[in-house]
């Protein structure tokens, strides 16, 4: 088993892709980032929250892409509606 030294930053990417190779196999890799590219206000946390619920949900004949991140966060965290009042 490999130790990671904590104090600096891991290509977890690189980890998995090499890892996804031996046994030729691939995937696409969603970050908290990436969701929140689309959903800038949420937070790390609803970000991973997004991205498991497309884990759980995703359609395979879809797969998943920048509106199934959008479209989830939406329904996970909706946007808040705006309170103005109309003149």
């Amino acid at each position: 088993m490999t130790a990671f030294n904590t104090d600096e930053p891991v290509d977890v990417n690189r980890h998995v892709r090499e890892l996804l190779a031996k046994h030729h196999s691939i995937a696409v890799i969603w970050s908290p980032d990436d969701v929140r590219r689309v959903r800038p206000r949420l937070t790390e946390e609803q970000a991973w929250a997004v991205l498991q619920q497309v884990d759980d949900d995703h359609d395979a004949n879809w797969g998943i892409n920048w509106t199934t991140l959008e479209t989830t966060a939406d329904d996970l965290f909706p946007k808040p509606t705006s309170r103005r009042s109309k003149p």
